[in-house]
């Protein structure tokens, strides 16, 4: 055990966000099961259009959470929490946004109103560029640019699902009572979930390349200090 009060107190904080993660995930499952009363009387169909577009939603954001929580883990481990506090209340602020998303996903099956989904992911996405681009005033050398980069990449994103929530509002919403466009809001569904999966996995691809180059320099720079001894 560390013998600092502090540092100890300091490494709960990530345990505090864990348990909130984990809470998200038992929360989720449970609103499948009520959703589909999986425990009692199923009433799960492969041949009813929205209760599949719920369980492609569903494993979409499933993927998406738990992308999110990988990127947490390892940025934690690189940069731990200090007495600033910003960076805790920031996850904590960010984790609530992905409750709400998680909530969202199952209104897949209840069009009108899934562009509170997209508008969850747009969300979540301008948080995370607006906190990089207030650090990136705080980095300067070669992580500035991997910041900046990633300032983009959200944006691009955010902007991406804002105007998904766009369209679906003015094709599918607004004509729902007169028209009910199940095709559209299909489509516009499953291209919300596609991209969710691709960007996350991306992101993943790159979180690993970046683990691995920095696993090999470490062990470099320690071969290095042992062959100067």
């Amino acid at each position: 055990m560390n013998p600092d009060p502090l540092a100890r107190y300091l490494q709960r904080l990530p345990t505090l966000i864990t348990f909130f993660f984990s809470v998200m995930l038992v929360t989720f499952f449970r609103e499948l099961m009520v959703t589909f009363q999986l425990t009692t009387n199923p009433t799960f169909d492969w041949s009813t259009p929205g209760h599949a577009l719920v369980i492609v939603s569903f494993i979409a954001t499933l993927f998406f959470v738990v992308a999110v929580w990988l990127s947490y883990s390892l940025l934690i481990e690189r940069f731990p929490y200090t007495l600033d506090y910003s960076v805790f209340l920031f996850d904590v602020a960010r984790f609530s946004v992905l409750y709400m998303i998680f909530s969202f996903a199952f209104l897949a099956g209840h069009p009108p109103d899934y562009y509170y989904f997209m508008l969850g992911l747009a969300l979540f996405h301008a948080m995370m560029a607006a906190w990089h681009g207030y650090r990136l005033r705080q980095i300067q050398g070669p992580e500035r640019s991997e910041r900046a980069a990633d300032v983009r990449g959200h944006l691009l994103r955010s902007g991406t699902y804002f105007l998904l929530a766009v369209i679906y509002i003015a094709t599918v919403t607004l004509r729902w009572q007169a028209a009910e466009p199940w095709a559209i809001h299909t489509v516009l569904v499953l291209v919300t979930c596609a991209l969710l999966v691709f960007w996350n996995a991306r992101r993943l691809m790159e979180m690993k390349a970046k683990a691995l180059a920095a696993q090999a320099t470490a062990k470099q720079q320690q071969a290095a200090a042992a062959a100067g001894k």
